[in-house]
């Protein structure tokens, strides 16, 4: 009794799709009757052989060879015995092999788990306000050097302690973080202490990410680091220096900015997990009026730094962040900009009614630079994207206009008259 093909599907338990695909390949060859395929014992016959050769693994060469010699011979030799042994002996001896790769390669997943369950359990030393970066710290009301009070503190770090000026400014040292009274009163952005920023990138996205990281990476190794004051602001949205922990000069001192003491604390305990030995001060502070001493930073880390500033600020960062920078001080940094991102940025100020519209625009950040007395004597396209994918970061990101990331390096180039001149800039 002949069969139809869709009861030989229902019967396997394979699809149609399937079926046909072993005719074309000519595993199967079924009668025709009046143009349609019937499946008689003898084509059912060699179905089930297919699906059992299919479960030792052999590849469907294998397969259709194993068929023919059924076919051409009928297995009636102890010649055509010993072939299809031979092909049996085969598949064996190259699935023992396969299992010991295998077991081999689930040892070394093992010891991989184990390691980062190891790594998961370690606890790091807690640091806090380095006594090496006292000097730096500055009343941002008058300038004066802040006095500490009831400090808790070891020969190297304050974990905590009030700070107070003559002026009457006053801040604290809480955990290890410097929190000043400028505290955050934005409501259009939330501390991401669980890193979803990073999450959900695109891979090509990444790999922009990436290009521009070694672009800053090796601009940041050749302002020579060592004893140098390094710093980078609002490191809720990307934090460039704690995916670079391994680039940073131990012998620098580093000051991390934000206006969240959660994510700071978040960090915080990261970095310390990873006995990194740096020099850090966290500064929580929600503004640009840091409790830092004038001209005292020498290179100033800008990943979207000043894209996210203007998310909630109508001036640009580093004009800003001027005071604190040395006259050679460099800011090696990536601007995120749109090419022609109309659709994108109407969203971004529904989003972020506070947002600049000047934000995610190249020729504005160009001119804002030279207004600031910044030259940029180094950069570099680092790619464009017309999709961000599924992530809060770039929520306001309209698929199919385009993004690009360029990584530069700034100087200041005025002199501190000319500097002093400039408004902030838009």
């Amino acid at each position: 009794m002949n069969v139809k093909i869709g009861a030989v599907s229902e019967k396997y338990g394979i699809s149609r799709d399937t079926i046909y695909f072993y005719i074309n390949y000519g595993l199967l060859v079924p009668p025709k009757h009046g143009g349609q395929q019937d499946f008689d014992e003898k084509t059912l016959a060699d179905l089930e052989m297919i699906l059992e050769l299919k479960k030792l693994e052999f590849s469907l060469g294998d397969i259709h060879r194993i068929l023919s010699l059924h076919r051409v011979s009928k297995m009636a030799s102890s010649q055509d015995i010993m072939d299809l042994k031979r092909f049996f002996t085969a598949q064996r001896d190259a699935l023992v092999q396969r299992r010991d790769e295998l077991s081999a390669i689930v040892g070394e997943l093992g010891r991989k788990i184990s390691t980062l369950n190891e790594n998961a359990r370690r606890e790091g030393i807690t640091l806090g306000v380095p006594l090496s970066m006292l000097g730096l710290i500055r009343c941002p009301s008058c300038g004066r050097e802040p006095e500490i009070f009831s400090a808790d503190m070891s020969v190297r770090h304050i974990y905590s302690g009030a700070l107070k000026c003559l002026c009457g400014y006053s801040a604290s040292i809480e955990n290890g973080i410097l929190l000043t009274p400028n505290r955050n009163v934005d409501v259009y952005d939330t501390p991401d202490l669980n890193r979803d920023m990073y999450k959900n990138l695109p891979p090509h996205l990444i790999t922009l990410f990436e290009r521009a990281y070694n672009r800053m990476t090796n601009r940041l190794k050749a302002a020579g680091p060592a004893g140098k004051v390094v710093m980078e602001t609002y490191v809720n949205a990307w934090f460039f220096m704690h995916n670079h922990l391994g680039d940073l000069h131990r012998d620098g001192k580093y000051i991390v900015v934000d206006k969240y003491p959660e994510t700071l604390a978040m960090y915080k305990e990261l970095i310390e997990c990873q006995n990194v030995g740096l020099d850090v001060l966290y500064i929580a502070d929600s503004g640009t009026k840091l409790p830092l001493k004038n001209g005292c930073v020498d290179v100033n880390i800008d990943f979207f730094a000043v894209n996210e500033h203007n998310f909630y600020h109508d001036t640009f960062l580093l004009n800003e962040l001027k005071p604190y920078f040395s006259k050679d001080a460099v800011t090696i940094g990536t601007y995120f900009y749109f090419e022609k991102g109309r659709r994108s940025m109407k969203r971004l100020l529904e989003e972020y009614p506070t947002c600049s519209g000047d934000n995610f625009n190249l020729q504005r950040f160009r001119i804002s630079m030279e207004k600031a007395g910044y030259e940029i004597s180094g950069e570099d396209d680092c790619g464009r994207t017309d999709d961000s994918g599924d992530n809060i970061g770039f929520s306001f990101h309209e698929k199919g206009e385009e993004m690009g990331l360029l990584s530069y390096i700034a100087r200041m180039n005025a002199t501190p008259n000319e500097l002093n001149k400039n408004a902030p800039c838009r």
